[in-house]
């Protein structure tokens, strides 16, 4: 059996944090996600916002990806991002698997999901190394 050893600080969430109910619920379930046997295969999924005059088009899917993430790999990630190319992926340079308890970080993930600003999000949004995608 393989025993884990989860800080907080190699999830970048302060200590404080990391002993709330919901964010120990969060971490838990991502490993068991992470772990567990699927019923399906992540990477045979398509587009479930793909141009159809039934359909709104407007959406998409996003991947953040925290560059020192110690739970979910992010070479795992850009697998799945080159594989499904119709997910926008993005690495956050100083992130970790909580990312989005840093409050600098959400306000500008947010505000690039609900009101399409980018021009912020430059120094967060950098390949962690040479070997990111493009």
């Amino acid at each position: 059996m393989v025993n884990y050893s989860v800080s907080s600080d190699s999830l970048h969430v302060p200590q404080d944090k990391l002993h709330k109910k919901g964010v120990f619920d969060s971490i838990r379930r991502d490993f068991i996600v992470a772990f567990s046997q699927w019923d399906f295969d992540p990477l045979a999924l398509t587009n479930p916002f793909s141009k159809d005059k039934d359909k709104c088009s407007s959406s998409s899917v996003h991947i953040w990806q925290g560059c020192e993430d110690k739970v979910v790999p992010m070479e795992l990630q850009r697998f799945v991002s080159q594989k499904l190319p119709w997910v926008k992926y993005h690495e956050v340079t100083q992130g970790g698997h909580l990312l989005v308890y840093d409050k600098d970080t959400c306000e500008l993930i947010l505000r690039s999901l609900l009101l399409g600003e980018e021009e912020h999000s430059h120094f967060l949004y950098k390949p962690c190394d040479a070997s990111a995608p493009s």
